[in-house]
């Protein structure tokens, strides 16, 4: 009766541990993720805004000063900073397809490596049998 319950027991402690929510996911992150998206997108349009003023001026024949160059890039560091609170803040949930680099099995049949690995497999085979064959003729088991 107590290996049963040992059993059981670590049954329900496996099933718990497999059907508990990860500590990334345990609180509400929606509203937090909404917030940080929201500031970088702000922030985005910020630094574009200032970048398409910062061009028309270009365009017009000005010479942009220090001032309006260091703003440009303090706006850029803050969208850059907003997007990687965002990217910290928000759960990814991964998606689509695996780009490796390394090639994959959707590809065709490597007929080649196929027929080696087919005759490496029968040699391994015809040699275990030749051994066997040899030990029984000799006596030995």
């Amino acid at each position: 009766m107590r290996s049963i319950h040992a059993l059981v027991g670590s049954a329900v402690v496996g099933a718990s541990v497999l059907l508990a929510v990860p500590a990334h996911a345990a609180g509400d992150t929606t509203a937090a993720c909404a917030q940080a998206v929201t500031a970088a997108n702000k922030a985005e349009a910020a630094y574009q805004a200032a970048l398409a003023s910062y061009k028309q001026e270009l365009a017009a024949g000005g010479h942009p000063g220090t001032a309006e160059q260091s703003n440009l890039e303090s706006l850029k560091n803050a969208a850059n900073l907003a997007t990687s609170d965002a990217a910290r803040i928000c759960p990814v949930t991964p998606s689509g397809t695996v780009h490796t680099g390394a090639g994959s099995t959707s590809e065709g049949v490597n007929t080649a490596g196929l027929a080696a690995g087919v005759a490496v497999i029968a040699a391994a085979g015809a040699t275990g049998a030749l051994v066997i064959s040899r030990r029984r003729a000799a006596g030995r088991s």
